[in-house]
């Protein structure tokens, strides 16, 4: 069984700037991109029977609805192509949710997007889902495979989705699909899966750029993905342990945010680093924050309290503070640099059976703990 954590094909970011502006490029030419719509729909026929479709409906309705979304953003509009084809290439999207628990996707020539559930799952929010949606439609609107096609003789571009298939398939395909496998060497050694996941990249965030979705998505599930890579390193790569996720693009993705006046905000878009309140015993209310608890709120306005407090922490967090930025008072008053992110009240303590300086103490602890784990999970993956 394969990974859960292994790599997406896609979501490798690229360096590049909006700020630069490209002539209209013109449409692309019928006969070429009913040819690609043809071999994805031959070839999504053999992934159907590689794979089975997800049960799951609701999985199915957010992709097909996000998915549709960025499918008139890229038909309508053009954008920067790093690596591709520079026409405006406009396809029929398909989009399909398969069984599985491997946070992966792929796409097929025409338009045949796949993603499988463990992907679905792995996205925190719509943002995030939508930034490895665009990238994916990237692929098909450059004519990645198209371009791979021209570019190396010795594939046939009849033949590249049935590499695919065999590599996604980890040779479980059998027969000659799977003794194709052995050809994306020369695809890897070319250097092609590097430019195709740079200009899918760059291409998805303009996509984002012209969307309702926030392109910090990207960025926290690039981290995330990192992340998973950093603490896993026996995972066995396959063929795509030459660009798995790392820092280094994370750290691109940030330039851009940055260059194009985007404010990193990641608590919008992911739960993992926003204070998540749960109900407590009592009528309490707990603030957890990337599964820590770091403080209960309670008392009649514990609620109210918890709701101010969380803002607070999150506007903080998403500052990317240092773990001196964070300092109490011998009266309970807890800070983040110069503002007051919550109090310990009295009704606090009593609640905890403890004291003042007890729960002041605990709470800078938790909260620093919570702070220190999310700087390492974003900023310290080297």
């Amino acid at each position: 069984m394969r990974n859960r954590f292994l790599p997406l094909v896609t979501l490798l970011i690229a360096a590049g700037s909006l700020a630069q502006k490209t002539a209209p490029p013109q449409a692309g030419d019928p006969v070429s991109l009913k040819n690609d719509a043809e071999i994805g729909k031959k070839y999504s026929e053999q992934v159907d029977k590689l794979y089975k479709t997800s049960k799951n409906a609701e999985y199915q309705e957010r992709l097909n609805r996000i998915g549709q979304e960025f499918a008139k953003i890229a038909n309508d509009h053009a954008v920067k192509v790093l690596w591709g084809d520079k026409k405006l290439n406009t396809f029929v999207y398909h989009f399909k949710v398969l069984e599985g628990d491997d946070v992966n996707a792929f796409s097929l020539p025409g338009g045949y997007l796949y993603f499988f559930e463990g992907l679905m799952k792995y996205a925190e929010s719509d943002d995030e889902l939508a930034g490895v949606i665009a990238h994916e439609i990237a692929h098909a609107a450059f004519r990645h495979l198209y371009t791979l096609q021209r570019e190396q003789s010795k594939l046939d571009v009849i033949r590249i989705p049935v590499i695919l298939i065999a590599i996604f398939s980890g040779g479980a395909a059998g027969g000659d699909i799977a003794n194709l496998a052995g050809l994306v060497g020369t695809a890897l050694g070319s250097g092609w899966s590097q430019k195709a996941e740079e200009a899918a990249d760059y291409g998805g965030y303009q996509y984002m750029l012209k969307s309702k979705y926030n392109p910090v998505g990207m960025l926290t599930f690039m981290e995330r993905l990192a992340y998973n890579e950093f603490m896993k390193p026996s995972i066995d790569w396959g063929i795509y342990r030459t660009h798995p996720p790392t820092r280094e693009r994370a750290e691109e993705v940030i330039q851009r945010l940055t260059d194009d006046g985007v404010p990193i905000k990641r608590s919008l878009v992911t739960t993992s680093y926003r204070t998540i309140l749960k109900n407590g015993k009592e009528g309490a209310i707990e603030a957890w924050f990337n599964g820590k608890l770091i403080y209960t709120f309670a008392g009649p306005d514990a609620q109210i309290r918890a709701d101010k407090a969380a803002q607070n922490i999150n506007d903080f967090m998403d500052s990317m503070p240092d773990l001196f930025d964070l300092t109490s008072s011998s009266s309970g008053v807890i800070r983040g640099r110069s503002k007051i992110l919550w109090k310990v009240s009295d009704d606090d303590v009593k609640f905890a059976k403890g004291s003042i300086s007890d729960l002041t103490g605990d709470a800078i602890k938790a909260t620093k703990q919570a702070l220190f784990s999310m700087t390492y999970r974003t900023s310290d993956l080297r």
